[in-house]
């Protein structure tokens, strides 16, 4: 047995003396907020597509229990979507259970478009809010799968009926280009956010021009996939890329954003990249790789405002929030960029490749 701190050992006798204060614990990061239209949301979100299927077994209690300890840690607003299985109803059950949490949603367009009315689009938004346990859905982020078909504007201006009805408080895109982004808000729907794929291996947003009037238009770009499912992280410093069976073990996510390390370049081109972050995060003290590869995506744009993390388990808490205990200083972003700009993809604007878009 060891004796108190500042105390002489159990065996030795000795005159008393004062007990040294208690070390300092570390102070938690708070992790902010933003404006996100009329609402307050955390800019680390949590992500849950995992709980769509396709990441690994879990269950409800633990998902709920996960949900907790991010929300403790400040992740206060939750993203799920009508199309990733139970998640809207889990998300509601979390919300049941803590009204202050912030839920938002999508509502994803993928077939019928052609048929798509006002009735549908009411029905499921009502729907959606008794999944969410919501009086009204905080954010609904609007996806339209086919371009061919030109309902978008049309079903944007049915979601914006809704939210003057009171259904909904505010609406995002998710993954529009930038030629539909600005018919869309032409048109008068008030936006307030469009969900994108953003990180230092898909400068997409950046190239098109979206970030950009994004700012201009004050619509907050919520960023996605900032570290790659874990590419851009101190794991794959030196290291070789995720093997096929490697892949498949890590799930949709790891498939996904290794296709993505691919088009940005090869193995080698994604090593300097890391090892660019790993010197950056060593003048920092506490930081790692994803940390800087966090900071750089929040801070490549002043549209970026929030960063959606995915939260299959809790070990990542604390890194997470520690990605604002410090920021990327001019010349630590410059480093980073002097690498993205070696980039030989992915081309063209947000989500062209994955709608099979010619670039």
């Amino acid at each position: 047995l060891r004796a108190a701190a500042g105390a002489a050992p159990l065996f030795y006798r000795a005159a008393p003396v004062p007990a040294a204060p208690p070390a300092a614990a570390p102070a938690a990061v708070r992790v902010p907020t933003f404006a996100l239209g009329s609402l307050t949301a955390s800019r680390l979100i949590q992500g849950h597509w995992q709980l769509a299927g396709g990441h690994g077994r879990y269950t409800v209690e633990g998902a709920l229990v996960n949900m907790r300890a991010h929300y403790d840690a400040g992740l206060t607003t939750l993203d799920t979507a009508d199309i990733y299985g139970p998640s809207e109803l889990i998300v509601g059950e979390f919300v049941k259970r803590e009204p202050r949490a912030v839920p938002c949603t999508k509502f994803c367009c993928f077939r019928g478009l052609q048929s798509i009315d006002k009735a549908e689009v009411r029905a499921r938004v009502v729907a959606q809010c008794e999944r969410l346990n919501v009086p009204s859905l905080p954010l609904v982020q609007f996806f339209w799968a086919d371009y061919g078909v030109q309902r978008y504007v049309q079903v944007a201006q049915m979601l914006g009926a809704l939210k003057d009805e009171g259904l909904i408080q505010n609406i995002g895109l998710t993954n529009f280009d930038l030629p539909r982004v600005r018919q869309i808000v032409e048109a008068g729907v008030p936006i307030v956010s469009q969900q994108v794929q953003l990180s230092a291996l898909d400068s997409r947003p950046l190239q098109s021009g979206m970030a950009e009037y994004c700012a201009q238009q004050r619509i907050s770009l919520l960023a996605f996939g900032t570290v790659g499912a874990g590419l851009l992280s101190d794991r794959f410093v030196g290291a070789p890329p995720p093997g096929a069976e490697a892949v498949r073990a890590g799930g949709s996510s790891l498939s996904m954003y290794s296709a993505t390390a691919s088009r940005f370049g090869p193995w080698s081109l994604v090593q300097e990249l890391l090892h660019t972050m790993a010197d950056v995060a060593r003048a920092h003290p506490g930081a790692s790789v994803a940390n800087v590869a966090q900071r750089y995506a929040l801070q490549c744009s002043p549209a970026v405002g929030a960063l959606i993390v995915g939260v299959r388990n809790s070990e990542h808490v604390a890194e997470n929030a520690r990605t604002f205990s410090f920021a990327l200083s001019d010349g630590e972003m410059d480093a980073i960029r002097a690498v993205v700009a070696k980039r030989q993809g992915p081309r063209g604007d947000v989500w062209d490749l994955e709608r099979g878009v010619p670039v």
